[in-house]
């Protein structure tokens, strides 16, 4: 019997494809709101109490805990990890941030353009967004009467996605994934603080989501235990019975307050189970691109073009339209702008990486002059 480790080291699997998966799921679940307003239904929501979107990102956190600890394993430095996670996440970020603010900001906004091009908030929008923290999800006068006003709403996980990133990095650096007790450790105080935060919130009406912290739990969950899958990889037979036991914990926890935390438990064992489960129909699919995050990132804009454009569009025809059109964009994100990026990954990490040693090496001949 195969085990996750055995399969992680061949090159064929399915998770380019479930991250499309997920993403899609996205663009699907946000054409309710999007196209109805805030009351209305996403799907799944009345059965398991979380939406497809919300689903999907489950799915994106589960799959990056793992694979992101996989590139910091295999990564040469600190340095060389961090440079392939910018290289992923902010030259696609950087160019729908523009086109927001400087094609769909100024041709829909219901000011003028030098009322547009003078309002902090144009700049906010771009600032913010690009350092991930107190992030705008609106530009002036854009999208304001659409159902749902707004620009890019499916931003909010990248700071989540990153700060998970930075705790990736950290772990490696000081040997966490090649350390078992070490890792163990980690995985036992990070369960404590989620235990004893939850305990917290339900036995407090006081506490809320201050700064963030319930969603940093939320969104952390699926990524630390993607983390473990692979820190424990060797030990995880791939086979669907495994999944069962989990299955039925989360059927018995249904509609009490435990009922997340064994559904991600559930649902991430099945995702992996999935992800290496490849059949030759399949695999093809691997040989086009990872067009997930263009999918990912652009939808919302599309989606809010064509609700402002087609008035009382339904949810099923914004899917059926803006589909075609967010593939097009993801599919010139990753060929043009993606792919390409992540090309310069070593040129760039070498480069950082002879500064750096550069500055220490001044440094320590400075202190020693000094002294």
């Amino acid at each position: 019997m195969n085990t996750l480790g055995d399969l992680t080291s061949r090159t064929s699997n399915n998770f380019n494809l479930i991250r499309m998966l997920a993403a899609t799921a996205v663009l699907i679940s946000h054409s309710y709101p999007l196209a109805l307003g805030h009351d209305a239904v996403e799907p799944l929501s009345k059965w398991i109490g979380l939406s497809l979107g919300e689903l999907a990102v489950i799915t994106f956190f589960c799959v990056s805990g793992f694979f992101i600890s996989l590139s910091r394993d295999r990564a040469g430095n600190t340095t060389d990890f961090f440079t392939a996670r910018f290289l992923r996440i902010y030259p696609g970020l950087t160019l729908v941030l523009l086109l927001s603010v400087f094609l769909v900001g100024p041709f829909f906004t219901t000011l003028s353009a030098p009322e547009y091009f003078r309002s902090d908030e144009t700049y906010d929008y771009l600032t913010h967004n690009l350092t991930l923290f107190s992030m705008r999800f609106q530009l002036p006068g854009v999208f304001e009467n659409n159902p749902w006003p707004g620009i890019n709403g499916s931003l909010w996980t990248l700071f989540y996605e990153v700060s998970l990133y930075i705790l990736v990095g950290a772990l490696g650096t000081f040997c966490f994934f090649s350390e078992g007790r070490k890792f163990a450790g980690f995985v036992m105080f990070y369960a404590a603080l989620y235990v004893s935060f939850k305990a917290l919130m339900l036995n407090s009406t006081l506490v809320d989501d201050f700064y963030g912290t319930e969603s940093f739990f939320t969104w952390s969950l699926p990524f630390v235990l993607g983390m473990s899958f692979y820190r424990y990889r060797q030990h995880i037979e791939h086979r669907f019975i495994g999944f069962l036991p989990f299955a039925v914990l989360a059927a018995c926890t249904w509609r009490t307050p435990y009922f997340f935390e064994c559904f991600v438990l559930a649902w991430t064992y099945l995702i992996f189970y999935l992800g290496f489960a490849t059949h030759p129909v399949i695999a093809p699919y691997n040989q086009l691109g990872d067009y997930s995050y263009g999918v990912y990132i652009y939808a919302f804009p599309i989606q809010e073009i064509l609700a402002h454009l087609f008035k009382g569009i339904g949810p099923l025809s914004m899917m059926l339209i803006a589909f075609p059109l967010v593939l097009l964009a993801a599919i010139f994100s990753w060929h043009v702008i993606e792919r390409p990026a992540m090309a310069w990954r070593r040129g760039l990490a070498g480069l950082l990486s002879s500064r750096l040693d550069n500055k220490k090496t001044h440094w320590t001949r400075t202190g020693k002059g000094a002294a």
